[in-house]
């Protein structure tokens, strides 16, 4: 794809074109005469000649998050504008923890699973230390850390978890082994057979989630806006996701939930995935909506977003 196209379908044109196409600005009063050569040399603007009522101000429709992604859906299926940000030539054979159907699934569908992807002795160890986070009050609640005025479309009752920050170098993975192995997991094995796959920067986020058994959840969203741009640093590409549930069983709730839109040709399918221990979701971050389902039993997740 050439950079032309590319700076044509830019994330921020799109928006601007959606808006441009839904403003409600009313008409403007008619010029007075063919040109200005028509008018009279005395001619002058009198106050009052086009009053409030026929000529209201630009009137600004507020929308949320998911209102705006689905109108760019609708220019353009999210999983095509995506599929432009993958490699073309990739070897499969030089993965360490990726098959070929995870990156022929993740490329045609936008989400694979992986299994078993690490010991079940690090998810219980990782799985009891952030239950004691939680229960010392170490870990935030997600939903109050919403800044409306830095993000105004992103609904700040929206989920129910509670977070801490766990990027490499935080102080969290000093005390704990198990957990600064995982986000090792995440930051070298997954991350470098997912950048022979998309076109990633490098740039890594890492968090671990503890959902308490209350019916918490987390509401249907998407982790960053759709786009093709490869010089684009600011939008998600890849969420990568692994849970620390040994003894999750049918009932305990606590499912992600992808809503797989295809490539808009065909009804939403609604995928409910178990967050079984040492399961791995990876999904294009731009492209599919996801929700977390009521948790009956405490629900742990480590999730990574790369740029």
């Amino acid at each position: 794809m050439d950079n032309s196209d590319s700076h044509d379908d830019a994330l921020a044109n799109r928006i601007l074109k959606y808006a441009a196409a839904t403003s409600k600005t009313s008409d403007l009063p008619p010029f007075p005469g063919d040109d200005v050569e028509s008018l009279p040399s005395d001619y002058e603007y009198q106050e009052g000649d086009y009053d409030d009522e026929e000529y209201d101000e630009e009137e600004v429709e507020e929308i949320s998050e998911m209102e705006l992604l689905s109108h760019l859906d609708a220019s353009m299926p999210p999983l095509l504008l995506a599929q432009e940000l993958f490699n073309s030539d990739v070897d499969a054979s030089t993965f360490s923890v990726l098959k070929s159907t995870n990156a022929n699934q993740l490329f045609e569908q936008g989400y694979t699973v992986l299994d078993n992807v690490l010991p079940l002795s690090t998810i219980q160890s990782v799985r009891q230390w952030a239950t004691e986070m939680f229960k010392s009050g170490q870990m935030d609640k997600a939903s109050g850390k919403h800044n409306e005025e830095d993000d105004p479309f992103r609904e700040g009752n929206a989920r129910g978890d509670y977070t801490i920050w766990v990027s490499p170098g935080s102080k969290f993975l000093e005390v704990s082994p198990e957990l600064k192995a995982c986000v090792d997991w995440f930051s070298r094995e997954l991350h470098e057979d997912l950048t022979k796959v998309v076109h990633l920067h490098g740039q890594a986020e890492y968090q671990l989630a503890y959902y308490p058994p209350d019916s918490s959840h987390y509401e249907r969203h998407r982790d960053s806006f759709p786009t093709d741009d490869k010089e684009d640093i600011d939008q998600r590409r890849v969420t990568a996701i692994v849970y620390f549930n040994p003894d999750w069983k049918q009932g305990n709730g606590g499912e992600l939930r992808i809503f797989d839109k295809g490539m808009g040709d065909e009804d939403e399918k609604e995928i409910d995935i178990a967050p079984l221990a040492a399961r791995c979701v990876v999904f294009l971050s731009g492209v599919m909506d996801h929700a977390v389902m009521p948790a009956f039993e405490e629900r742990i997740a480590l999730t990574s977003w790369y740029r």
